[in-house]
This record gives structure tokens, sequence and C-alpha cells, in this order.
């Protein structure tokens, strides 16, 4: 009986590092109807032809050689970077032997696994059971890849209204998107409707959380726990639990829980690095060096390889008083990282405390030095997580000043987030300053909120070129308040919507939007503000 030819059309890669192998799978996949069928051996190839071409199947195997970029890092990669599409099929090939390894994934999976050897029976009935769950993406597809979520969720609200034999896949997209937008209610109340018809793990997943972004946290907790009771190796849930523990102020339990989940997957270097921090936070050096040193070594062919790892593991060398240590590591960084300056900054700042610590006045006061050379050069393209980090550093070098205008930038463009303002009392709080960060805290955001009042009022008054003028100026000096650029942009739409579209105005817009989805692509207020600019830009 001939097979069913389910590839015809279809573009594939097939990527592993046996020619034999290769040429092998490539006739079963010509068998099956595919004629465009690229293949190659080494990973950097393969994501470069991922981002070159738009793949409907990859066939991907796990292991492609000794200090190799393997097949989850080439996953991790394509999806990081939004080069492959939401309906195409990755499947990753394992030898039996390295299925632990792969496995527990933190946020990147493949659709499914196929362990070495396999027939073109089984991989036909693979590719058909996957392919019935993407069936009639390909619209969503192109949605998603201009990040608009609003018609994704549209289209899949039309989708559902079919009943299609893809319900589950279309509710599980559907709220994920919602998730996305942050509307946590919808998606909490998709995934009880699922859970209600079928206890599935991936939507009692998705529903805890839902719970714990709505800041639900016990019932989030209660959630993770049945999850993990059902299925010990349901490695995710322990990475959420560990996120519901620290929420709830058990930081040593959420410790354990990551350590459970490495013991389950090892080489998931997102889980290192979360590890890392929370040990470190915890004071368990041990723990932190190990998991820094992990996730340094995990990221050489990784693209979350970070020079955060690199400092992380250096500091943990400053507090362990081997500072040799720390600046060797430190070097180490400003070597990999040689075109970022941000990395750099952090580095020099570091390799400061580390020369401080050893009594090398000269050579810190040439970091010191070096430090404000950079970071002179980089005003406004700092995020603020970073900007925190380097303002602590400052402070710990006797750099006061400096220190306080960085402190105070951060606080104007995050007023109204509490978790940054909370981590900038932390910084204060370490620097022996806490009185002055609370009235700094308090006086800025006085400040700044004023600013937003003294726009909106203009606005409401229908005063909107005063408006748009007022609030052009106060986006320039808050690059990453998404609030001054929602109001920014929204006043700009309003004013084309009254007067008339220009391309600067248009441009314009399009600058604060881009601007809010760097800091919060969740922002409900940046999706109604892209929805607004969409259909006039179309109209």
């Amino acid at each position: 009986m001939p097979l069913k030819l389910i590839l015809e059309g279809k573009r594939c890669l097939l990527v592993d590092d046996f020619s034999e192998f290769r040429y092998s799978v490539k006739k079963m996949l010509q068998s099956l109807g595919a004629s465009d069928v690229d293949d190659t051996g080494d990973g950097d190839e393969a994501i470069d032809k991922i981002a070159l071409k738009s793949y409907d199947l990859i066939l991907c195997d796990y292991n492609l050689g000794e200090n190799k970029r393997d097949g989850q890092q080439i996953l991790e990669e394509a999806k990081h970077k939004e080069i492959l599409k939401y309906s195409a099929i990755f499947i990753m090939i394992t030898a039996e032997n390295t299925m632990r390894m792969v496995m527990g994934a933190m946020e990147y999976k493949p659709d499914d696994y196929l362990t070495k050897p396999f027939t073109k029976e089984a991989l036909l009935a693979r590719l058909e059971k996957i392919m019935e769950k993407k069936n009639d993406f390909a619209t969503i597809d192109k949605a998603l890849a201009r990040k608009d979520y609003h018609s994704a969720l549209r289209m899949c609200n039309e989708k559902i209204q079919s009943k299609p034999k893809n319900l589950y896949e279309l509710l599980k997209l559907k709220a994920e998107l919602s998730i996305t937008v942050g509307d946590y209610p919808e998606a909490e109340s998709i995934y009880n409707q699922i859970v209600n018809i079928r206890r599935l793990p991936w939507a009692l997943l998705g529903l805890g959380k839902a719970l714990f972004l709505s800041n639900k946290h016990m019932e989030a907790k209660e959630i993770f726990l049945e999850i993990i009771d059902e299925n010990r190796s349901f490695v995710e849930a322990y990475d959420w639990l560990a996120k519901v523990l620290e929420a709830l102020g058990d930081s040593k339990e959420a410790q354990r829980m990551l350590m459970r989940a490495l013991e389950l997957s090892p080489k998931a270097i997102l889980r290192q690095k979360a590890l890392a921090d929370l040990a470190y936070k915890n004071n368990d050096l041990a723990t932190a060096e190990n998991s820094y040193k992990q996730a340094v070594d995990l990221g050489k062919n990784s693209c979350f390889k970070s020079a955060k790892d690199y400092t992380g593991l250096a500091q943990v060398m400053l507090d362990k008083k081997t500072p040799e240590k720390a600046l060797k590591i430190l070097q180490d960084s400003k070597t990999i990282f040689t075109n970022d300056r941000e990395s750099t900054l952090q580095a020099t700042l570091m390799q400061g405390l580390a020369h401080k610590e050893l009594g090398n006045e000269a050579d810190l006061k040439g970091s010191i030095e070096e430090a404000n050379s950079l970071f002179s050069g980089m005003k406004g393209t700092v995020n603020s997580v970073a900007s925190l980090d380097i303002a602590g550093s400052f402070f710990k070098l006797g750099e006061t000043d400096k220190a306080n205008l960085i402190m105070q930038d951060v606080i104007r463009n995050n007023h109204d987030n509490e978790k940054v303002l909370k981590k900038a009392q932390e910084v204060f709080t370490s620097a022996d300053m806490q009185t002055e960060g609370e009235r700094m805290i308090a006086a800025t955001k006085r400040e700044i909120i004023k600013v937003n009042n003294d726009g909106v009022m203009l606005v409401k008054n229908g005063k909107l070129a005063e408006a748009i003028d007022f609030f052009s100026k106060a986006a320039s000096g808050l690059p990453e308040n998404k609030i001054i650029n929602a109001n920014a942009a929204q006043a700009m739409l309003m004013y084309m919507q009254k007067f008339g579209k220009t391309d600067k105005h248009v441009n314009q817009v399009q600058r604060y939007l881009d601007q809010i989805r760097k800091v919060d692509p969740t922002y409900k207020k940046y999706q109604e503000l892209v929805a607004v600019y969409k259909k006039l830009t179309e109209a």
C-alpha cells in the first residue's frame, strides 16, 4: 500500500551530523511527497538556513557532535529569534540514552521526539498526528509574525466556533495569547474549561501560570503541587512552583524545587541561571558557584550565553574573598563580550571592586575612570534592571553621585513598576542609604505622576497639538516609561483621527509603540494602541 504524500509542497530541513543518516531520512521524506528538502550536519548552518527560509518541517538530531551546538540549542535560538513560525513542525531526533538530557526544557519544546532508529511508517504516523493538531494555522502565523496578538486572538475565536478536530490546540494557543496580552482572567477561564473536560497536563500547568500571574499564589501553588504529585517527572511544574514559593517568601524551598528539576534535566541553561541567582540570594555560595559555572559552560553554544553569568560567578568569588579568581573571570567576560558595551561596563565595575579588595589603588582608579567613560557614552541605552546593577557597583566603589543619577533615571522610567521600585530600594538599602532611597522614590513618583497628569489634561481639554508636543518632550527623556510613551502615542493617534494622518506622525507613533514593546509587550494599553494604529494606517 503506497504511503500518503503528506509532505507534498512542504519545505523541509534535516539536521544530523551523520551524512548516511541524512541520506536515509531524506529518502523517507521524499517517499512522503517532499521535493524541497535541505540538509546540514552543522548547528550554526542550520540556524542560518532557518533564518533564510520558512520551513514547514524540521527534523533535528539532538547530538550534533562534541562541543557543537545541539538540537535543543537550535530550537531555542530559532524560537528566541522568532525565525520559526508557529505552524512549523519541529521534531527532535534522539538516541535512547540521551532522552533524559533532552527532556525538560524550561521554555522551548519541540512538537515531538523520535528515537533512533525509526521507520518511515513511524515517521508518517507521528507527522499525521502533529499535522492534525497544527492544521490551518497559516493565517494565524502571519498575525503572530507581526505581533498583532489581537488579530491572532480573533482568528482563534473564529476557528474555535467551528469546533475543529484540533480544538484543544486552538484553545491552547488562545490561552497563551491571552497571557501574552496580559488578560490572565481569560487565560484562567480557558484552562479551567479544558481541565474540567480533561485533566491534560499542559492545561493544568497553564492554569497554574495564569493563577500565578494574577497574584493568586496559594491557588497556583496547589495546582503545581497537584501536577508534581501526579507526575514527578513534569519538570516545568517545579520551575513554576519555585516562582510561587519565592513570591510567597520561601526562597529556600524555591531553591530546593529548582535543584530537584535540575536532577531530572541538568542541561537546561535557563534553569541553571535561575538556580544560580536564587542560591546567591539565599547566601548558598557553593550552589551559586556551581550553577553559574554550569550556565557559563552550557552557554558556549547557546543564544542564552550571557555576561551576567560571568559577573554572577565573579561576585561569588568576591564574596568568597578570592578576588584574583574574580579578576580572571571578568577578563574572560570582557574578551568574550568585547562588542557589548553594557557587559564591558559591568565587568569593569566589578574589576574595580576586586582591585579595591586587593588594595590596588592605581588599578581601582583606572577601573573607575574606564567605567565612567563607558557609561557616559551609553546614556539612554541601558535597561532598568542592568542600570540598577551598575548603580549598585558605583555605590560600592564610592561613586555616590553617579549612582544617585542612575537610580533617579531608573525610578523616573518605572514610577508605576513596583517590582523595579522594590529592587531599587534594595540597592539603596545595600548601600546604607535606605532613608535617602525612600525619599527619592517618593519624590520622583510624584514628579512623573504630575507630568503624566498634566499631559492627560491637555488631551481631555482637546489641546491635542499641545499634548503631542508635551508628551514628545516627556517621552524623549523617559524612553523606558511605558505610560508616558503610551500616552504620547495615544495623543498622536487622536490627532490623526481628527486631522488626518501624515508620514511623520505615523512613524513617530510606531517608534513609541516599539519602545513600549521593548519594555513590556504584555501591557494591555499597548495592544489596544496597536489595534488603533493598524486600523488607522490601513484605512
